[in-house]
């Protein structure tokens, strides 16, 4: 039969406490009582009041077994050292709270996906995704970024949403690509500030990219006042209510997995094949742009994939590689007209000004 044991805390705390006893005069384990108290009987009756008298010794037996101690007391040692309290959380305590971090941060992350975005105005709307701004690099496009959302900010029911990769915020090995552009890390932060703080666009959702994640500046971004418009981490999945009961569903991501040199959509085309859980996929990332719109021949759903190109136009990284540049398609404009039906229900733009001019003509069209 297998010795009878107890967990190390409670072996210590009994062996501890007939210490304690013998060190006040009570006979020790093992040792003759001639009649006088013994430590292990004040010991364990202080330790459980109501442990049956009979049931001391076998419990003192298995605090000896568990950690490996003779049953008979030592003889008193020349020395008599303190017992220190353990300063760790008590392990139950501990447990009870990972337990609850844990449902706190299940009850986050559940709550991110595919949350509802309620459109209170009626009618068609754009949502213009910006690609990789990138607005610390001497190679953005200020002129084109400027003009894009002087044009989304001023066309009613036109919202902005950004892709990620807002700055360059180089890091670790690339940290050295600071002294090759003529802003600072505070030149960047003040431009990501105006962007989505002071340019006068409603964001209806911010992604973090790869370089906005990098040295920890993503709790930097989630402290930039943005008009409470979500910000997500690489991905967000999220389902627009319209106020006539239509609504739309957008899988954004920084980038979808998978690659393909010979489509630059293959990332966010296995989402739509493997799920068909979104009407809109779309991406940015690679500094490329490209749109498709296709019907599920199994399924019957119309879908769009989309990738922004962003406005980092002279990259001399890519230049090096053969990259080559790309025109258009910096910001790729998504527009939702709830009141149509099949195809007609989204449609895509790699042109902001003509995006708006759709929409303006959308909006009167349906008599809003």
């Amino acid at each position: 039969m297998a010795q009878a044991r107890l967990a190390p805390r409670e072996a210590w705390a009994i062996i501890n406490a007939i210490q304690r006893k013998v060190d006040q005069g009570y006979v020790p384990p093992g040792h003759n009582s001639k009649g006088k108290p013994a430590a292990i009987s004040e010991a364990l009756r202080e330790l459980y009041p109501d442990i049956p008298r009979g049931s001391i010794h076998t419990r003192y037996i298995a605090a000896c077994n568990s950690l490996g101690r003779p049953r008979k007391w030592p003889e008193m040692q020349a020395l008599t050292f303190p017992v220190f309290p353990d300063g760790r959380v008590p392990t139950e305590e501990l447990i009870d709270r990972m337990s609850a971090d844990f449902e706190r941060r299940k009850t986050a992350e559940d709550a991110r996906k595919w949350f509802d975005v309620k459109v209170n105005i009626p009618g068609p709307i754009g949502i213009a995704w910006l690609g990789d701004p990138h607005v610390d690099d001497d190679g953005c496009n200020w002129p084109l970024l400027r003009h894009d959302i002087d044009i989304i900010k001023h066309t009613y029911g036109m919202f902005g949403a950004n892709i990620g990769d807002s700055e360059n915020n180089w890091a670790g090995r690339l940290a050295h690509l600071y002294s090759q552009q003529s802003t600072s890390r505070e030149t960047a932060k003040q431009l990501v500030e105006w962007l989505f703080s002071q340019s006068g666009v409603e964001w209806i959702v911010l992604l973090l990219g790869n370089h906005d994640a990098w040295n920890g500046n993503a709790d930097a971004l989630s402290r930039i006042e943005r008009g409470g418009s979500p910000l997500a981490d690489w991905s967000a999945q999220f389902k627009l209510r319209f106020p006539n009961g239509r609504s739309g569903r957008v899988w954004a991501s920084h980038d979808f997995p998978g690659h393909s040199q010979w489509n630059p959509l293959h990332g966010a085309q296995k989402a739509a094949k493997f799920t068909g859980l979104a009407d809109l996929y779309i991406c940015g990332h690679k500094h490329n742009w490209s749109l498709f719109q296709g019907e599920d021949e199994h399924r019957g759903d119309v879908y769009w994939l989309a990738r922004a190109r962003g406005y980092k136009h002279m990259d001399e990284y890519g230049h090096h590689l053969g990259f080559g540049s790309q025109k258009h398609g910096s910001t790729i404009v998504s527009i939702f007209d709830p009141d149509a039906t099949g195809p007609g229900f989204l449609t895509c733009f790699a042109d902001v000004a003509a995006a708006a001019e759709y929409l303006i003509w959308l909006r009167a069209k349906r008599g809003f």
